[in-house]
């Protein structure tokens, strides 16, 4: 997977006060004893510990090991934590535009000498119950995580990972699968002509066609083409060839060039020992500290380049302009802590000026996707930029942004806005999240892999030392300093991407060409070749393969009965309240509200409902504007959320359950704030704000089309769903195609100027119902506090419904009416956007969830993806992934296509996956050991580790208690072969479908049946 990592915000400081207070060792964490587990110098398999640093203040251990024989460095964090990770990361700065470190990351994981089947990696993902694995190419690295709770498991991935990285085999059909390939079109039809093939080479010309995307990789590669294209640019990848993969490898896969992080309870002598056995073989090798610098930047430099055009918004707002400064070195932990707080103080939220200014303004939609801080390679790089500008904006940009900076110089920043940034500081590193370990690689990584020391990154307790000492000499100009230092009159690049009509027709035109050329160096015999290769790649594709090779678990490492919560469950008024009491809540306080919306509102009002929601935190009260409000907010409270929801009765798939939420949290002593806001908030929004409402309508309008396009397997599903299911008919309105569409609509009637008739009104009048038309019944509250915070929480919960309900005043009423809309049956839907790869979805009815065959069908999805899918759709296919997936609570099967050359034929695939599955069951070619390789498929999600917050969810939000839980556990665990038969059978064959395909020109028949839809 390509990934365009961006530096997490690291060494954020704790305190509420301006002055943050240091973190005093936690009573339960032993520091002592941490020092005599791990002792330095000491050897242990062949790693010498040079380095030990306790972080009482997380309560972890950070280890450093080195490798004695090869180098390797391993960082090891000790902490008491069930979901253990691990990654092993290779330097690899690209050579080229080729993509070469991209394609290995594919290439090392089709087979390796322990494990010779094709894709081992692949095939573990149903012999593992981990949470978390995949392969990711960063800008210079590349990294191999994976997280499980199961020891065994961690022990088996760690083996494959291993192997598969420092041994892997490394076939040129692999290079050829995965990378790119002449082939015919039909590949057993050797008149058919050639075209270009290959997973990635898919994967990155729908990477290129996300807007956002493109935008990114060319301010990239302006200010740093160094860097190159890690993961391809598909105009180079048709020049790399097999031997470059195969010398790239053996340049940089070394234990030498490697590093290597651990994180968890799991002992670290095992996997030290594990480790050592994999570098076997291997010496040390002299490995130069290659870390890239950008172009100079004495002087001011100006970069315009053209981009797409986005058919969905106004043409003549579609220039996205940045202006950039280098500001130091990543090496320097504390400046960089600094400079993301600087970032977060003059960009962030409705009380920057920079938002006041050219956002709310209406100059610009949105900040322009490179703003903010980045740490990249050997250099930070501080952008503003806009997006959504038109040409006379982007031409003055640089004296609008001059005249801003000076303004917050001259001005400073408040003491309020500081202290409000620190407490959200504070409140991150309180929240148990389950992935910590996952956060604290990527947090580290871009900086190890240059040189950067990690543990100056993890010592909290001198930085906000450091920070203590500068903010009480200096106040305010420890960040308006930074202003004078870096910023202001100081040398710049100014990027701009112009809006380029053309731009599609010449990158389809230089494919073209770029492919005849290719082409025309061919003679018969070399074509002939091909054609026999390609036979020959099918072949292998086909093959039946030994796999018992690989490690795997097993059904009986499945609990029988999953961990339960303990949830206590009152009323009150008649408002149902769901408590739970826990010693793990760091001292914090969450709570959730929800609404069940049972009166039938129109299909046009719904589609008002997800801005509505928005609407209560950004427009603010008759009395506040919502820069003021957010500055409380962020004071006091861990941020307030609102949202719209919709789901099907766990007793009936035809009964939608639409509701409204808020939530918020806070720590327990100011969980009367949290109640405080939101009562102004739910009664005295003031939706007549038009100002405000624009600039909503702008932001949320913007950007669409990449969203489309990089999630467009999503998007698909969504409206293919909606053909066979009412709720997903609304969700449909409320998510998907349909709500982007409204989106449009709306920030047409914005540029008309004519939000007062057809929207305001609109918005009021769904007040009336959704907030002063409480019905108390209709109300419940879920609440997660510590034994200390609980009562408190709970009265100020009561304080709220006693308002909402002395609020209702409401008489209007809707009649039922779910959708405008019949369901069709088979109706296919081409959505057409700008893209060179498309995407597909069909989708079928199944069952509600507390029918059994429910869980019958959430296996046979999973058979389908690693048994089918897989093969036909990526491996021979050529699309980046595809698969099936089972939609319990709503009772939708589906089948996917993502970045998909094929999508007609992917189809054609899913409508006879029923049949393939029915012949290969009667054949015994799906086994038993087939179906417990999809129940741990399975059982990864139902028993990966949860937020604190999330646990206990499905009760609240779904209605599905824990024994309702247990019984669809014990199900999924007792589904047989002949439950696979049987669901496949009656749901699958011959049932009412929707289709849809996402994508570009070409991509459908348009006289096959097809409704169109333009975006």
């Amino acid at each position: 997977m390509f990934s365009k990592v961006r530096t997490s915000p690291i060494l954020e400081p704790y305190g509420l006060n301006i002055k943050v207070r240091f973190l005093s060792s936690l009573s339960d964490y032993n520091t002592k004893k941490m020092m005599r587990k791990y002792k330095v110098d000491s050897i242990v398999h062949g790693f010498k510990v040079s380095r030990v640093l306790p972080v009482p203040e997380l309560a972890l251990t950070a280890v450093e090991l080195v490798h004695q024989r090869t180098g390797c460095k391993h960082l090891h964090i000790d902490k008491e934590d069930r979901n253990n990770t691990f990654s092993i990361i290779f330097k690899t700065n690209p050579p080229d535009h080729t993509g070469v470190p991209h394609i290995l990351e594919h290439t090392t994981l089709c087979g390796s000498v322990n494990y010779p089947v094709r894709d081992p990696f692949f095939k573990m993902l149903n012999r593992s119950l981990s949470n978390f694995m995949n392969a990711m190419t960063a800008h210079d690295h590349t990294l191999y995580p994976f997280c499980t709770t199961n020891k065994a498991d961690f022990e088996n991935l760690m083996d494959v990972y291993l192997d598969s990285t420092l041994k892997p085999l490394l076939l040129e059909e692999d290079f050829l699968q995965e990378g790119w390939r002449l082939e015919n079109e039909t590949t057993e039809d050797q008149s058919s002509p050639l075209i270009f093939k290959g997973v990635v080479y898919n994967e990155m010309k729908g990477q290129m066609s996300d807007s956002s995307y493109f935008f990114w990789i060319n301010f990239q590669n302006a200010i740093y083409p160094s860097l190159q294209n890690s993961g391809g640019d598909p105009k180079f990848i048709t020049d790399l060839k097999y031997p470059d993969l195969v010398e790239f490898h053996s340049k940089n896969y070394h234990p030498s060039n490697a590093k290597i992080y651990t994180y968890g309870n799991f002992p670290l002598t095992d996997h030290l020992a594990k480790i050592d056995a994999a570098f076997t073989g291997f010496g040390r090798r002299g490995h130069k500290s290659d870390v890239k610098v950008p172009i100079d930047l004495n002087t001011v430099k100006e970069i315009v380049t053209e981009g797409p055009i986005d058919t969905m918004v106004d043409v003549n707002k579609q220039f996205k302009t940045s202006l950039s400064w280098y500001v130091g070195r990543p090496s320097d932990i504390y400046e960089t802590f600094l400079l993301r707080i600087l970032s977060s103080l003059i960009i962030d939220g409705h009380s920057s000026i920079l938002h006041q200014k050219l956002i709310e303004t209406g100059l610009a939609s949105d900040f322009s996707i490179n703003t903010g801080l980045e740490s990249m390679s050997s250099q930070n790089i501080f952008t503003l930029g806009l997006s959504g500008i038109a040409e006379e904006t982007s031409i003055k940009l640089q004296s609008l942004l001059f005249d801003i900076l000076q303004e917050i110089k001259e001005k400073g920043i408040s003491d309020k806005r500081i202290k409000a940034i620190i407490h959200q500081l504070e409140l991150t590193k309180k929240v148990h999240t389950p992935d910590f370990g996952m956060n604290v690689l990527h947090s580290l990584i871009p900086g190890w892999v240059n040189n950067v020391d990690p543990f100056e990154q993890l010592e909290w307790n001198k930085l906000i030392l450091n920070f203590n000492n500068d903010y009480e000499m200096k106040g305010k100009k420890l960040f308006t300093d930074l202003l004078d230092k870096y910023l202001i009159g100081k040398p710049y690049l100014k990027f701009t991407m112009k809006p380029f009509k053309q731009l599609s027709y010449d990158i389809e035109k230089e494919e073209s060409e770029r492919l005849q050329a290719h082409v025309d160096k061919l003679d018969d015999e070399d074509k002939s070749l091909i054609f026999q290769r390609g036979m020959n790649l099918l072949k292998i594709q086909n093959a039946e393969e030994d796999v018992s090779c690989l490690p795997t678990l097993t059904t009986e490492d499945i609990p029988r009965y999953g961990q339960t919560q303990e949830i206590f469950q009152t009323s009150y008024n008649g408002s149902q309240l769901f408590k739970r009491v826990s010693n793990k809540t760091n001292g914090l306080t969450y709570f959730r509200l929800q609404k069940q919306l049972n009166v039938n509102i129109s299909r046009e009002l719904l589609k008002f409902l997800p801005l509505f929601s928005d609407c209560f935190t950004y427009l603010g009260t008759k009395s506040q504007e919502m820069h003021e409000i957010e500055e409380e907010i962020k004071l006091y409270t861990g941020g307030l959320t609102s949202g719209i929801s919709i789901n099907a009765s766990p007793y009936d798939l035809e009964e939608p359950v639409l509701n409204f939420g808020i939530s918020g949290m806070s720590m327990d002593q100011n969980f009367h704030k949290v109640i405080q806001v939101w009562k102004k908030l739910l009664l005295d929004t003031n939706f007549r704000n038009e100002r405000k409402l624009s600039s909503l309508i702008r932001n949320l309008a913007s950007d669409n089309m990449s969203l489309l396009v990089s999630n467009g397997h999503l998007y698909a599903r969504s409206v293919s769903s909606s053909k066979i299911s009412p709720v997903k008919q609304i969700d449909e309105l409320l998510n998907g195609v349909e709500q982007i569409r409204f989106l449009n609509q709306l920030n047409e009637w914005d540029t008309q100027g004519v939000l007062k008739d057809k929207v305001i009104p609109q918005l009021e009048r769904l007040q009336r119902v959704v907030v002063n038309g409480f019905n108390m019944d209709q109300f419940k509250v879920s609440l997660l506090s510590s034994k200390e915070g609980i009562t408190n929480a709970e009265s100020q919960i009561k304080q709220l419904l006693d308002m909402l309900n002395s609020s209702n005043s409401t008489n209007e009423e809707f009649e039922v009416r779910h959708s405008n809309q019949k369901l069709v049956p088979a109706l296919k839907t081409y959505i057409s956007v700008p893209s060179q790869v498309a995407f597909s979805s069909l989708s079928l009815t199944g069952v509600p969830y507390v029918n059994e065959d429910g869980a019958a069908l959430q296996i046979l999805s999973q058979l389908f993806t690693f048994k089918h899918l897989h093969k036909e759709i990526r491996e021979k296919g050529g699309a980046y992934g595809g698969g099936s997936g089972y939609d319990g609570l709503n009772g939708v099967f589906h089948y996917y296509s993502y970045r998909d050359p094929n999508p007609v034929e992917s189809l054609a695939t899913f409508e006879g996956s029923p049949h393939w599955l029915l012949e290969n069951i009667v054949s015994d070619h799906i086994t038993e050991q087939d179906l417990d390789q999809a129940k741990l498929t399975i059982f990864q999600r139902v028993d990966a580790p949860q937020s604190l917050k999330d646990e206990g969810q499905l009760c609240f939000s779904y209605g599905i208690d824990e024994d309702m839980k247990q019984v669809k556990r014990q199900q999924l665990l007792d589904v047989e072969l002949s439950d696979i038969q049987r669901v496949a059978e009656k749901y699958l064959v011959n049932s009412a479908q929707g289709l849809t395909v996402i994508g570009g020109d070409g991509h459908i028949n348009e006289n096959e049946g097809w409704e169109t839809i333009s975006m």
